[in-house]
């Protein structure tokens, strides 16, 4: 039998939520579940920059980016866009707001501005 050792290959946390309109772009690698105890499990989201960067990012995941995730292919072109904290008419919790948008795979110009992270 052989052993071959592991890494653990360490990305920059980001926070994708520090300023209403922040938008963060790049493609998806995948998302991982983090247990902080029995009922308590939140979600990393992976990302590497744009098409050619080699530099990985990731996130917590707020439960309006988690919902979408399961519709998010592995590899697909993600832009996720910081709306604001918002207030859920039915229960009156405050959430943080996100549009989340994949590429359709058409070919458009980049709409690169100030506030956009890739």
């Amino acid at each position: 039998m052989a052993y071959k050792k592991l890494t653990f290959e360490k990305t920059e946390t980001v926070d994708i939520a520090e300023k209403v309109g922040l938008v963060t772009e790049g493609i998806y690698l995948g998302a991982r579940n983090v247990s902080f105890g029995d009922d308590d499990v939140r979600v990393i989201v992976d990302m590497e920059g744009p098409l050619g960067s080699d530099d990985k990012f990731s996130f917590w995941a707020p439960t309006s980016v988690k919902m979408n995730l399961p519709q998010i292919p592995v590899g697909a072109r993600l832009r996720l866009t910081f709306l604001g904290k918002q207030k859920n008419p039915n229960t009156g919790r405050t959430f943080k707001a996100f549009d989340v948008e994949v590429d359709d795979g058409a070919e458009t110009p980049s709409a690169a501005g100030s506030g956009v992270r890739v």
